[in-house]
């Protein structure tokens, strides 16, 4: 009768736990799938990547913004995103809907889902699918948040040394969105021969958070190639002045 006892409050008890964590996930703005992806990040947070933050984060608690970043690590959209929320108000789950290669976003398993959870948008390496752009560009308008990297693949040749050069799609969507572009320099990301290695490397990483980059002088002109190359430089300069590395403008 006693581990009658006992086993019927285990059970109660599990029962009001898996309730509670239920409701929570069911009711996140953000939806289930990314309320279950955030506390997946956390384990591996703790377990793996531990954040230092420098300067307060400024991501927006509502409306759009576009997050820009160096890449160097198949990670790097887990630890944009874990902190996005500190400072706010009070915490409130947001997606960041990354831009991603479609090669990743079509693979099959967790991949996928986790992609589709986090409401990324797949990219054409070629550069002649115009429709990843304008998803983007909708996402702004709609008050998302998106992600970018700049570099457009990871950079594996000189990461603490040099950022690659910066595509002007990041311009381009600043530009017609109007969105505030917040540049974190991620320092020290765990990188590995594989995608899923990278996952599981201890390293103490840090992000270094700058304010909204100032792009008012083109926001009211039609941009030409010129003025995209000019809006491009500013942003991955900014970036690089707040990693202490260097890059080289495209006109150089």
């Amino acid at each position: 009768m006693e581990w009658q006892s006992i086993n019927f409050w285990i059970w109660t008890a599990l029962f009001f736990i898996v309730g509670a964590v239920s409701l929570r996930a069911v009711t996140c703005e953000a939806g289930w799938r990314a309320w279950v992806c955030y506390r997946i990040a956390a384990v591996h947070r703790a377990l793996f990547a531990r954040c230092r933050m420098v300067n307060p984060c400024p991501y927006p608690e509502f409306g759009p913004a576009i997050i820009v970043a160096n890449h160097t690590s198949p990670v790097d959209p887990v630890l944009l995103w874990h902190s996005h929320f500190a400072g706010f108000a009070k915490p409130r789950l947001r997606v960041i809907g990354f831009m991603m290669a479609r090669e990743f976003y079509q693979q099959r398993g967790i991949v996928n889902w986790v992609c589709r959870a986090m409401e990324s948008i797949p990219v054409d390496r070629s550069g002649r699918d115009m429709s990843s752009i304008r998803e983007a560009l909708t996402r702004l308008e709609n008050g998302h948040l998106l992600g970018l990297f700049p570099e457009g693949r990871l950079n594996v040749e000189s990461p603490e040394v040099q950022l690659l050069r910066g595509g002007s799609g990041v311009a381009w969507l600043a530009i017609k969105s109007r969105a505030p572009v917040i540049p974190v320099f991620i320092r020290n990301a765990p990188r590995s021969k594989t995608m899923l290695g990278s996952f599981f490397i201890r390293t103490q990483v840090t992000l270094v958070y700058g304010k909204p980059i100032d792009l008012s002088p083109w926001l009211d002109r039609k941009p030409d190639h010129l003025e995209l190359a000019e809006v491009t430089d500013v942003i991955m300069k900014t970036l690089s002045e707040l990693g202490g590395i260097d890059y080289t403008p495209a006109g150089a």
